[in-house]
């Protein structure tokens, strides 16, 4: 990773051109993640709403490896061995933030995540440590990729 980046090479290509390998998601429901992992401390990314060619939204995540299972990954405090998490979510309705204020440099750290279903449409919402919120509305289908800093697989 060059000093005037924060993310590595092949993270600013694969999410810019939507080629993450999706081919290799996780097994995992959304709900099922929810249960079994956390999302709390990791840093967000961003969130990429694919409008040029679809209606797909890719949410990306440093995820704090403090709170995995030592047998996916040992645990670190430093966000540089970090893998990278991504949630696809296809069929989005609608993405609507709330009190995102300007932290002057500070990655906000996300506190935690939910998901339900209600009348047959499904509902994301995150929070993060500072007050922020992204939820997300979608009808189609979703996958769950998380990644090794080096972009190699990590199975989850």
């Amino acid at each position: 990773m060059k000093d005037d980046q924060f993310y590595p090479d092949w993270l600013y290509k694969k999410l810019i051109e939507n080629d993450l390998p999706w081919h290799k998601k996780a097994s995992l429901s959304l709900e099922s993640f929810c249960e079994k992992y956390t999302l709390h401390d990791s840093f967000w990314v961003g969130v990429f709403h694919h409008v040029a060619f679809d209606q797909s939204v890719t949410i990306a995540f440093q995820w704090d490896s403090v709170w995995l299972p030592d047998d996916i990954k040992e645990g670190t405090s430093y966000f540089d061995d970090w893998p990278f998490l991504f949630f696809q979510l296809e069929g989005v309705k609608e993405v609507t933030t709330a009190n995102f204020e300007n932290l002057d440099g500070i990655n906000r750290a996300i506190d935690g995540a939910e998901f339900l279903e209600l009348d047959g449409e499904q509902h994301l919402a995150i929070d993060d440590v500072y007050g922020g919120q992204v939820n997300i509305v979608f009808t189609g289908k979703y996958s769950i990729l998380a990644l090794n800093p080096d972009g190699s697989m990590l199975k989850i």
